[in-house]
């Protein structure tokens, strides 16, 4: 073999070994910033304040994390209905969902608690009451041992009502077919306006009006314009006899693999977007009104005396209820007493 033979393969060797070196820079490089986990965040609905909180939320956790944790957002119930992504993150499917505490009595009867009637002065009592750190504590720890892990509370807005009937009075709700949660707190209360309540999901609401299921549903405003009802419905009653309670949960499968950092840090961001939450609610509720009236609809306001008999009898009436099992008259007393404490 001559010299110059000699030397090539020593050549390709060197060369080679500098390109895997090279490789090994890009590839370690790559890892560093790669995520160490991804997070699903869904919700049913668009456009509204359910909608808001995955988008803010998932901006707090990119940002905080420095890209340790992909978010992916799946709005408008990509991921199924309500009931279906509760159990997604019961399963360990999806990673965090938010929507109302309702749609979770089934997993504990006491998460109903944030539908109580005739409890709260205004939006912002609510605020008060479900931030504060004794009822807090209690209430997020309510799933842990069912696969949830509370994160959050916020608002979806004052109650109201969209209708095919003008309801201006609690006499016009006698005998109607409505829309409500599936807690016994919301069916109660609209039971004592005479009419019967009736359990749909966020995604089927359109489709029960137009084909005369429903005659109207209990919600709040900004659903209303969301779901654009002004072409199917033009009356709207603000009885603001509660607020919507929502909650942010996440999978406790999916939460037991993150390290601490990441779990305290989760949870600080979780509180820190809830009084943002709340801002948007509360300017997002009166744009609703107003455009609702702007696109030809009609506003009702049911007449003093009779809001404050009706919010009477349905406070009595949920409370009475609640008090049927211990654990969920137990939260009831710690709602109420938090709220005197902070009114």
């Amino acid at each position: 073999m001559s010299a110059v033979q000699g030397k090539a393969p020593r050549r390709l060797r060197s060369r080679l070994a500098c390109s895997l070196g090279a490789l090994a820079l890009v590839l370690g490089a790559s890892a560093v910033h790669a995520a160490d986990f991804t997070m699903k965040l869904a919700t049913a609905t668009v456009n509204d304040v359910q909608t808001e909180a995955i988008k803010r939320f998932a901006k707090r956790v990119e940002t905080r994390s420095n890209g340790r944790i992909k978010t992916e957002l799946y709005p408008a119930a990509q991921l199924g209905s309500n009931t279906r992504m509760i159990e997604g993150l019961q399963l360990g499917t999806i990673e965090f969902y938010t929507g109302p505490a309702a749609y979770l009595v089934g997993v504990d009867a006491r998460y109903q608690i944030m539908d109580m009637p005739g409890v709260f002065t205004d939006a912002r009592h609510a605020q008060r009451t479900f931030s504060d750190p004794e009822f807090r504590k209690a209430f997020l720890d309510i799933g842990t041992s069912k696969g949830l892990v509370g994160l959050g509370t916020y608002i979806y807005g004052n109650t109201a009502f969209a209708t095919r009937f003008e309801g201006a009075k609690v006499a016009d709700f006698k005998g109607r077919k409505l829309r409500v949660l599936a807690s016994r707190v919301e069916r109660k209360g609209v039971e004592l306006m005479g009419a019967t309540a009736v359990p749909v999901d966020f995604s089927e609401v359109v489709t029960a009006l137009q084909q005369g299921t429903i005659d109207g549903l209990k919600s709040s405003p900004p659903a209303f314009t969301s779901l654009k009802l002004i072409n199917i419905v033009k009356n709207v009653t603000a009885t603001e006899d509660g607020v919507m309670g929502e909650l942010m949960l996440a999978s406790k499968q999916w939460w037991d693999t993150l390290p601490a950092d990441l779990q305290k840090m989760l949870r600080e961001e979780a509180a820190a977007l809830e009084p943002e939450l709340y801002d948007f609610v509360l300017d997002d509720q009166a744009k609703a009104y107003k455009l609702w009236e702007e696109q030809g609809g009609k506003v009702f306001q049911l007449p003093a005396q009779e809001r404050a008999a009706l919010l009477k009898d349905m406070r009595e009436a949920a409370s009475a209820m609640l008090r049927e099992n211990k654990a969920t008259g137990e939260m009831l007393d710690l709602t109420l007493r938090v709220a005197e404490r902070v009114k």
